[in-house]
């Protein structure tokens, strides 16, 4: 015999009470269905990274975190810091615009190849701006390779003008590249030396405040 609507919403109530409650109060919680729609769109991106290079999906989860950290240690406030951590996560989103033997090529990139590279950053943001719970993360992901001193890509900005959090995701990212094996790099740094490499860049590819807030975390 089928169940009525009132036992079945019963039956879910006794046996998923938090999943129940949280369903019904989507009916009046914009914000918390922007945010399940958000961690869901999050968990499909990291396995859409996942299944497109391994390495690649743990660097992500990793920036993600470090940048996180960065942001609260530079007091950006906890909005700000969960923007940062969604973009550390989607920064190489573009990467799956990129043909595997640019992506895993062992040795050095030819200019040709480089430019197709440089293109990664706005494939990503163009891929997500559309979306109404990541479009704010867009200029982050867009600038994360830009450079304090204007040297970086995809649109050379320079100093300050260069949005935060696409400030700290750079950091981020680059402390994590030089730190892990990667298909170009048999020998990653030390943290130690991966910090020293980047404090000697401090003003000129890096913001000096966040590069401040790295040494600091890692004190």
């Amino acid at each position: 015999m089928a169940e009525t609507r009132p036992e079945m919403s019963a039956r879910l109530s006794k046996s998923r009470p938090n999943l129940y409650r949280r369903l019904r109060r989507l009916v009046s919680s914009r914000e918390e269905a922007s945010e399940i729609l958000r961690e869901a769109t999050l968990d499909l991106v990291a396995q859409a990274l996942h299944a497109r290079d391994q390495v690649i999906a743990s660097h992500s989860e990793r920036v993600a975190e470090l940048a996180a950290r960065l942001s609260q240690q530079v007091d950006l406030g906890d909005r700000n810091v969960e923007l940062v951590r969604m973009a550390g996560m989607l920064h190489d989103l573009g990467v799956i615009g990129v043909r595997d033997g640019i992506l895993n090529k062992p040795g050095p990139l030819t200019e040709d190849e480089w430019k197709v590279m440089r293109r990664h950053p706005d494939i990503g943001a163009d891929l997500i701006c559309w979306h109404p719970s990541l479009a704010a993360v867009t200029p982050i992901v867009r600038h994360h390779h830009e450079r304090w001193d204007g040297s970086g890509y995809p649109a050379g900005l320079r100093g300050d003008v260069i949005p935060v959090g696409a400030r700290i995701v750079a950091v981020a990212e680059s402390f994590d590249a030089i730190t892990n094996k990667r298909i170009y790099r048999a020998n990653p740094l030390s943290s130690v030396d991966a910090i020293r490499d980047i404090r000697e860049h401090s003003g000129s590819w890096y913001d000096p405040t966040v590069v401040e807030a790295l040494l600091t975390l890692n004190g």
